[in-house]
């Protein structure tokens, strides 16, 4: 018997609740008590964090914390899911900004108060002093560039992958037309409608946390959380609401996905970040930028002997989740 869906429509049926504005997104959704987080983020693209002052934010009624490297303790970092390789995992992205900021945007504290606005003008008030360091804003990855975004590497090359099959040279001495081309594709990052959000709950009595966040990836997710918090992952309940857009943006861990959920155990209430467009343009994760010199080799009717080349790929500051893979 054939399958019948095959080929066939399939009705949605989600359609009617959105159309009538009945989807629950994470800004949709209310804790009793809950709080609202923002991120005081770099304004810096490399440099040495010498100062975070949050006395004044502090003293402003209703802010309940500022949260820095230094509250949080022993600063976790966001393991690899894929790519786990030793040269690779050098590279990994701590969950805040402790001694040294590597792009702009990148998290360096997170102020928690009665509202949203109130957190906001409490974050304009923290007063951080960075220290410039020099920039690398392509794809230079020398030993001896200034620009070192981890000093004790001595390199911004995380690895190098190489594949051979045939004897290239050969091919290309005796064929009798070659090409060389260049490409490039620049960076570039997804523009959902939602951007990104994230509450946290946790209950203090039965020891669990509850998550209600836009992320394509919620056992990883999980499984990544219950890591840096320190408890077991069946301890921890990911919720996923209506999300207006994923595009691959959502299918890894961001700073956020930890720095909320510590905020809302440290804080014993609920906590809600929702991410505005500007964080999105800063913050969020960028899809790579890659640069190819590609040689073919042919023969005079255009049958392929062979084929060389490398590709340089930019992947930011760090190697995150999904490793060298977008690569």
């Amino acid at each position: 018997m054939s399958n019948s869906f095959i080929g066939s429509p399939v009705e949605r049926v989600e359609d009617l609740r959105f159309l009538r504005g009945r989807g629950e997104y994470v800004g949709d959704v209310a804790r009793p008590g809950m709080l609202h987080a923002t991120i005081v983020r770099s304004s810096q693209a490399h440099g040495r964090i010498l100062r975070v002052d949050a006395s004044r934010a502090l003293s402003i009624p209703g802010v309940h914390a500022v949260l820095t490297a230094e509250q949080i303790g022993p600063v976790p970092t966001i393991p690899l899911l894929l790519d786990v390789m030793p040269d690779l995992q050098r590279f990994q992205q701590s969950v805040i900004a402790g001694a040294k900021v590597r792009y702009v945007g990148e998290p360096i504290a997170v102020v928690v108060a009665e509202s949203r606005a109130l957190a906001e003008d409490a974050a304009e008030v923290v007063d951080v002093e960075i220290s410039p360091l020099p920039v690398i804003a392509t794809t230079q990855s020398r030993s001896d560039h200034p620009a070192l975004l981890f000093d004790e590497h001595g390199t911004n090359l995380a690895g190098v992958f190489t594949a051979v099959r045939g004897d290239a040279h050969q091919a290309f001495a005796e064929a009798p037309y070659t090409r060389r081309e260049t490409f490039r594709v620049h960076r570039h990052t997804a523009m959902p409608m939602e951007p990104r959000g994230i509450i946290a709950d946790w209950d203090g009595a039965a020891q669990r946390m509850t998550v209600w966040g836009a992320t394509k990836a919620v056992f990883a997710n999980r499984r990544i959380l219950a890591l840096q918090l320190g408890i077991e992952p069946g301890a921890i309940r990911m919720i996923e609401n209506d999300v207006g857009g994923a595009f691959g943006m959502r299918g890894e861990f961001h700073q956020e996905d930890f720095l909320i959920p510590f905020a809302a155990r440290r804080l014993r209430r609920a906590v809600q970040w929702i991410e505005d467009r500007g964080e999105h343009f800063q913050a969020s994760h960028h899809a790579r930028e890659v640069s190819c010199d590609l040689e073919l080799a042919c023969r005079r009717d255009g049958a392929i002997l062979a084929m060389r080349g490398s590709a340089v790929a930019d992947l930011g500051a760090y190697v995150r989740t999904v490793g060298a893979t977008p690569a």
